[in-house]
């Protein structure tokens, strides 16, 4: 893993859309929408739209008492990749994402 490189938003969300489907969307779904009551939505979160830390936080260390696990098994790359898919597909247009370095230095 790379940590000096710079990747473009497009890029990474093009590797996060993989990391999604490999990860995420079993609770938060193809569509974002989530499963009310169970999965929040990621299509219009609060989080996903917000600053790029509280989602690389809530990422990193999960949510106690949900479903939301830590997901800290995932590579800088793939991290920063599912953060920059999410910022950008449905409905959610954000020009601010993480690169890997960014989420190595936030694990500590």
């Amino acid at each position: 893993e790379d940590l000096t490189k710079a990747w473009t938003e497009t890029a990474l969300a093009e590797l996060g859309a993989k990391v999604y489907a490999a990860n995420c969307v079993a609770c938060h779904q193809a569509t974002g929408k989530g499963v009310p009551g169970a999965f929040p939505a990621l299509d219009g979160s609060k989080i996903v739209n917000g600053p790029p830390d509280a989602q690389l936080a809530l990422i990193l260390n999960g949510k106690a008492g949900t479903a939301m696990a830590s997901f800290k098994q995932l590579t800088n790359t793939e991290i920063a990749a599912v953060i920059a898919y999410t910022r950008t597909a449905w409905g959610n247009k954000t020009d601010t994402f993480v690169q890997p370095a960014e989420v190595k230095v936030a694990r500590k």
